[in-house]
């Protein structure tokens, strides 16, 4: 906007006169208006910022365990002198306005639902929604007993070694009947979304989360004793066993003691597909074919990840995040094709590290700490330039998140994102100072391992809206007590790999954050078993899965040609 004002030789010969009425009124609209925009946009940002410091906050339930309709005072700050139209939320469950006894702007006590599960209590008011806090239903909640129970089916928790412990604490469960191994049995944590990142979106109430194989997190398991690291994404709630004979009574246990916060939320589901095609056989009978086709990957960001169909079926339906496919005796000529699809959910990931708070050495630390820090086939962390240009950035420092803040740092400042600079090694980079997303992701896992940081590789896609979804890697570093941090260099410099659309704006959120478009097929490096003695096997650089080889062949299968499609996103909701 601008103003068609006189120039000063015209003020000068008009002074003592009057402005020109249409002139005046042109100036004086012109002002008016620009006055308005601004007025408006000041009470937009007002309008902000108020809520960002009237938001209502949940300091504490009182109790935070209780029977089916009892009474809980919620307090905490920011709730209103009055209810009007603001309410709480108990497992996602509005209570009828006969169960609200009290108001107030520090404290509301109401009658919790006689049918309400354990969940997250949150308060809405006009100024937005509150951080969750845990209401246990103890009707839902079995008591600590002791002894074996007469007339009991399945497995049963006697004990816990602990009432508390933070993420990657060892906890001993005791009990009956837990299976003499594991055999797809599992402990269930509780886990849950903060509904504040999207409520439209965000699911209701906790569900659960266990310790993933690439995790290292289950040490030991008997009937009667289970011994286990508290997995990354657990919550606070009732922990519960699962085994082929159902599922055991729930018992409390408290995760605390983290150094930061992490929140997951805005969950995206995709159905995906990907096929493999063998042709041009060379063979004679007998022989073998083997092919190692890679999973969607389980973790807290990503806990359903369901097979929907796959055709034929495999030998062994998962084997260190890969399906395990056999084909026997293939005749010459023959074409073989192996398909599959899959339905996975993806939760965005939001961080807060304070590094003041990070145990540095935890006593009787997680396997996964020593497995993490040490080099690999695909991490060269024991190369000698990576160790000493890491002792270079990180100096004395052992904090493991300001370390992980050096090296990510030095690399933003001295290695370009090149998506044509594929490397046979991770550290070739170093030559030229220029990487594509696979080799960007590797060096910086080794430059952190080298400066004691448990870090690993992730191998996947990045999904846009539209359905394209481009292979991608980035990676995670390990904080006891808080779990795997995520980190995606190679947005954060402000690329958009394949031409992918980018979820945020502000890139500097993918240090310590990542968001619901990275769709992970490998957390680290899964070294594989053969299936042959004298199998030849072939390994595929820069797939969407970090393993040792994807295909065996034995005996007479002299020669193929094989085709691994990318995956197919067929469906996005």
């Amino acid at each position: 906007m601008s103003f068609d004002l006189p120039r000063s030789a015209e003020i000068q010969a008009t002074r003592p006169h009057a402005p020109q009425p249409k002139h005046r009124r042109r100036i004086i609209l012109r002002a008016t208006a620009l006055g308005l925009i601004v007025a408006a946009g000041l009470l937009v940002g007002a309008s902000l910022a108020i809520d960002a410091v009237l938001r209502p906050d949940i300091e504490r339930l009182e109790p935070a365990i209780g029977d089916p309709g009892t009474v809980v005072s919620i307090i905490g700050r920011h709730f209103g002198s009055s209810r009007s139209d603001s309410h709480i939320e108990v497992d996602g469950v509005a209570p009828t306005a006969s169960s609200y006894l009290s108001w107030a702007d520090s404290t509301i006590k109401v009658r919790f639902p006689v049918a309400v599960d354990s969940g997250l209590v949150h308060v809405i008011t006009r100024h937005g929604r509150s951080n969750p806090r845990l209401f246990m239903n103890r009707a839902r909640l079995p008591v600590r007993a002791s002894g074996e129970l007469a007339g009991r089916s399945g497995p049963y928790i006697a004990a816990f070694s602990a009432e508390s412990g933070p993420v990657g604490s060892l906890l001993v469960i005791s009990g009956l009947d837990f299976g003499e191994n594991r055999e797809g049995g599992s402990v269930l944590f509780p886990w849950a979304a903060d509904s504040g990142v999207n409520p439209q979106l965000a699911q209701s109430g906790p569900s659960t989360v266990e310790g993933t194989e690439a995790d290292l997190g289950n040490e030991f398991w008997s009937d009667k004793e289970i011994r286990l690291r508290v997995p990354d994404g657990a919550i606070s709630g009732a922990v519960a066993v699962s085994t082929a004979k159902g599922r055991s009574n729930g018992i409390f246990f408290k995760v605390g003691d983290s150094p930061g916060a992490k929140t997951y939320g805005d969950p995206r589901s995709y159905s995906i597909s990907q096929t493999v095609s063998i042709t041009k056989v060379r063979a004679s009978v007998p022989n073998e074919l083997f092919l190692w086709t890679p999973l969607p990957s389980e973790c807290a960001s990503q806990r359903v990840a369901k097979i929907l169909s796959q055709d034929p079926q495999p030998l062994v339906p998962a084997y260190r995040g890969t399906a395990l496919f056999r084909f026997k005796d293939i005749q010459n000529g023959a074409e073989l094709s192996v398909t599959q699809s899959y339905l996975v959910t993806v939760d965005s990931v939001i961080t807060r590290v304070d590094p003041d708070r990070i145990v540095l050495k935890p006593q009787n630390p997680p396997a996964l700490m020593a497995a993490y820090t040490a080099a690999d086939d695909l991490v060269p962390a024991g190369a000698p330039p990576v160790l000493a240009l890491s002792k270079r950035i990180v100096g004395s420092e052992r904090n493991p998140w300001r370390v992980t803040k050096l090296v990510w740092d030095w690399m933003a400042k001295n290695i370009a994102y090149s998506p044509l600079r594929e490397r046979a090694h991770a550290q070739d980079a170093l030559l030229d100072k220029s990487a594509d997303a696979y080799s960007y992701a590797l060096l910086s896992c080794a430059l952190l391992r080298a400066g004691g940081v448990a870090a690993r590789p992730i191998a996947g896609y990045l999904v846009d809206p539209s359905r394209k979804a481009v292979r991608h890697y980035w990676l995670e570093v390990y904080i006891y007590g808080l779990g795997w941090v995520p980190l995606d260099p190679v947005l954060a410099l402000g690329a958009s790999p394949g031409g992918v659309s980018v979820a945020w704006d502000d890139r500097s959120r993918y240090f310590g954050s990542v968001d619901n478009r990275h769709l992970a097929f490998s957390h680290g490096y899964a070294v594989l078993a053969p299936m042959a003695p004298d199998g030849r096997r072939s390994s595929k650089q820069r797939r969407w899965s970090f393993q040792s080889f994807y295909e065996e062949a034995s005996g007479g299968l002299e020669a193929y040609s094989s085709y691994w499609g990318d995956v197919e996103v067929t469906g996005l909701y």
